[in-house]
């Protein structure tokens, strides 16, 4: 099912195209997260194991995970530069607080708060982009803005990767201060932006908190297209997150390079990214999606398995590899899921995927990380290849099915 709104604008002045640069800035500020490269090695510095920062992890996600369609229920009804805003400060807040005493009381509290503040962002930004290109009429001009937003964010990421490798290797702890000082800037900038309308007038859910909720579950269990593109979403986004975020620290110092490397190992990952975003809007019509989708999560899948069966520093270039083909998913799942969802409920459904995917990464991380103590991370990530496999070909199949017979 497709909603359209009759009351899009669809000639005149752009009134919001402001709202897309502001959204730009705000993913260059809030993605310099100095800390990328180095935190699980901070924390183990600190006197953690990986099993611990593990169990840290899985707290943390499941936060994560139970605020996501609360906080982009809040994001629906109240606005969503506010509630991006508010998920800057948090953050910024959070990573203040965590340079406190390992496991003291601030430091578990800030811990929380650090995974609780990225949900504010998720689902509130797409949404607020995606509703100011509506506004203006724009709306097909979405996959490209889309693009550029996951360049910038690999930008970001790639750039605070490489600063955050040459500062902690001065004092770790001053990534962590120059993180919060990026984020706190971030909200001041969204800020100053214009909420787009929201409202449809052919949505029947109406407004209110418990009913925008239960109209985004309603959407995500009952259309069986938009729960594929969901679950598929939310496999992507797990991947990339325990990537990206978790398991190339360990496997690159199991593979003996210098932790000073990390940060360049990182923006090789970000750099690809990058050239996936670019190349995603380019290359893939409404005819090929589900086929692109097929092709990049078994690759994904095949690239896990031979970081496993061939464990060396030459095979951290396939961390690059993974990060290419996510990246290049990912705009392909925003825009599928954006054309099928109506603008009441598009942050709810967009965070109860993300809630999926978090509770997902929660789980698997603590598992890979109880696996690495005990094996390595090489092995983990062979296993949990071959476990990706198993995951996407069923879900896979049922999205092929449940496509639409024609496509505009």
């Amino acid at each position: 099912m497709k909603y359209q709104n009759p009351h899009a604008r669809p000639t005149g002045e752009p009134v919001y195209q402001g709202n897309i640069l502001r959204f730009y800035l705000f993913i260059g500020l809030t993605g310099f997260v100095l800390w990328t490269p180095i935190w699980v090695v901070f924390f183990e510095r600190r006197g953690l194991s990986l099993s611990q920062i593990g169990l840290l992890e899985v707290v943390a996600f499941g936060l994560l995970a139970v605020s996501e369609v609360p906080t982009g229920t809040v994001a629906d009804l109240w606005g969503r530069k506010v509630s991006m805003a508010i998920g800057a400060i948090l953050h910024g807040v959070a990573v203040l607080g965590i340079l406190t005493e390992v496991l003291s009381p601030i430091f578990l509290v800030a811990y929380a708060i650090w995974g609780v503040s990225f949900s504010f962002v998720t689902g509130a930004g797409e949404a607020f982009v995606y509703d100011s290109l509506k506004a203006d009429g724009r709306v097909d001009a979405y996959p490209q803005v889309a693009s550029r937003h996951a360049m910038i964010q690999q930008a970001a990421a790639g750039m605070s990767g490489v600063v955050g490798g040459l500062v902690a290797a001065y004092d770790m702890r001053l990534c962590f201060i120059l993180t919060a000082v990026a984020c706190f800037a971030g909200a001041g900038v969204i800020l100053t932006g214009h909420e787009p309308p929201s409202g449809e007038a052919d949505d029947p859910g109406g407004t209110g908190y418990w009913r925008t909720l239960r109209s985004g579950l309603r959407i995500v269990t009952g259309e069986r297209h938009v729960r594929g593109v969901v679950l598929i979403g939310a496999l992507v986004g797990l991947v990339t997150t325990l990537l990206a975020i978790t398991a190339f620290q360990p496997y690159a110092d199991e593979v003996g390079m210098p932790v000073w490397t990390f940060g360049g190992i990182l923006l090789g990952m970000e750099l690809s990214g990058i050239g996936g975003s670019y190349v995603a809007p380019r290359v893939v019509t409404r005819r090929t999606r589900e086929r692109l989708l097929a092709v990049a999560l078994l690759a994904v899948a095949g690239c896990l398995i031979l970081l496993w069966v061939g464990a060396s520093r030459p095979a951290v270039i396939l961390f690059a590899v993974t990060a290419a083909l996510t990246a290049l998913a990912r705009p392909v799942l925003s825009s599928m899921l954006n054309d099928l969802i109506p603008s009441r409920q598009r942050a709810t459904v967009i965070s109860i995927q993300s809630l999926i995917a978090m509770l997902g990464c929660g789980l698997v991380q603590l598992a890979l990380f109880a696996i690495a103590d005990r094996t390595n991370m090489a092995f983990a990530l062979g296993l949990a290849g071959l476990l990706m496999v198993i995951a996407a070909v069923p879900l896979l199949r049922e999205l092929n099915r449940s496509a639409p017979a024609s496509v505009p």
